[in-house]
């Protein structure tokens, strides 16, 4: 709310950093996905609430990026945690960012700023305006594209590729053990 006068007079531009993990499952990362769903919707409401102002709201629907993410989550698990059969997955799945694709900063950073400085465009932000939404980094496309799909499909995908399979396999021996 303070900013608003100051975004109002310039015309300006809100930009939030979501992730790919707002829009499909991500394995153990329900509360990081969760809070970039929560960013999505906000920044939605938001660019509707500012539009009458021409304040503009563009939301980076972030892949994977070169980052230290990875060396601040803590990969160990607790010796009592029900996914204890299945750490190494956890731990993969931790540093899957950085193992996968990921686009390099400084490219990444260029890209976003890139897109934020097209402003307005022209004939009323028909053409070569600001996206509202741009999605960027190792793995957007093909991400974008499962957002086309039913919402099935892109958890059968993340199954699959996150070999769920042999997670519930190792879980479920674990737990007949008990």
């Amino acid at each position: 709310r303070a900013f608003i006068p100051q975004l109002i007079r310039a015309r300006g531009l809100i930009l939030n950093i979501s992730s790919i993990s707002s829009t499909v499952a991500d394995l153990y990362c329900s509360a990081y996905s969760a809070t970039k769903g929560a960013l999505n919707s906000y920044s939605r409401t938001l660019r509707l609430e500012l539009r009458p102002f021409n304040v503009r709201v563009m939301v980076a629907v972030t892949g994977t990026v070169k980052s230290k993410i990875a060396s601040r989550i803590n990969t160990k698990l607790p010796e009592d945690s029900i996914y204890k059969p299945v750490e190494d997955f956890y731990i993969k799945r931790h540093t899957f960012s950085q193992d996968t694709v990921p686009m390099d900063t400084d490219r990444y950073a260029t890209k976003i700023v890139e897109q934020a400085s097209k402003g307005e465009g022209y004939l009323g932000g028909w053409f070569g305006r600001t996206p509202d939404w741009y999605w960027i980094g190792g793995l957007s496309t093909r991400t974008w594209i499962l957002t086309f799909l039913p919402v099935r499909w892109g958890e059968a995908t993340v199954e699959m590729l996150s070999e769920d399979d042999v997670i519930t396999e190792r879980i479920q021996a674990a737990n007949a053990k008990i």
